[in-house]
């Protein structure tokens, strides 16, 4: 069966079509609302696909601890007088690479409920061994965003670990296998975007040269 020209382009479209639809399946923001723990302490959480686990018998809060209507994880580290907490680590459940792009950073200081004395040293790492240190931060909103680069793509897991004295240490918003642009989400993003209409300007052109030698 022969097809046309302006067919091909349908199929191509199409096809570009599903790729945005399996990429922004792919993509997952944890924001803290909605998962298996609410408004508790615990080590375990799940929400979109991916799993928190803390190390420490004080586990982590997740739900509004700041009273502002917004959903975090806070926990308090074994090196402050409040917690023990050693190790926060965040994995796909069952395992998988994915790209971890930006999170937002609502506390990190060495005061329980108040502002960061500048002494604080708290670190993000993936299991490349990629690792980096975290901006200071008062404790609750406003909130520091982290944009990560590319040592953050294709990684399996990454977690957080202090090497000074910290207590308090609050997250939010962990954008994974998509952008985050300041002004929010975009799924798919523009360079995904980008990307669709390059393969669907390759269908096109592919359909043109198909037909020429008919």
């Amino acid at each position: 069966m022969k097809l046309t020209g302006s067919a091909l382009l349908t199929r191509a479209l199409a096809l570009a079509s599903l790729f945005a639809i399996v990429s922004a399946a792919q993509a997952a923001i944890i924001d803290f609302t909605g998962g298996s723990v609410s408004g508790a302490y615990a080590n375990h959480y799940e929400e979109n696909g991916f799993q928190v686990d803390v190390t420490g018998a004080s586990g982590a809060f997740f739900g509004d601890y700041y009273g502002v209507g917004n959903n975090v994880i806070h926990a308090h580290w074994a090196t402050g007088p409040y917690g023990n907490v050693t190790e926060i680590k965040i994995s796909k459940i069952g395992g998988g690479t994915f790209d971890l792009n930006y999170f937002i950073l609502t506390s990190n200081t060495d005061t329980g409920g108040g502002p960061a004395s500048g002494n604080e040293r708290a670190w993000i790492k993936n299991n490349n061994g990629n690792d980096q240190l975290l901006p200071v931060e008062n404790w609750g909103f406003p909130a520091t965003q982290i944009f990560l680069g590319s040592n953050y793509d294709g990684i399996t897991s990454f977690s957080f670990y202090v090497t000074n004295m910290v207590d308090c240490f609050g997250m939010d918003e962990f954008y994974i296998d998509q952008a985050a642009p300041p002004g929010g989400p975009s799924v798919p993003d523009s360079a995904t975007t980008a990307g669709l209409l390059g393969f669907a300007m390759v269908g096109m052109v592919a359909a043109r040269r198909k037909l020429s030698r008919r």
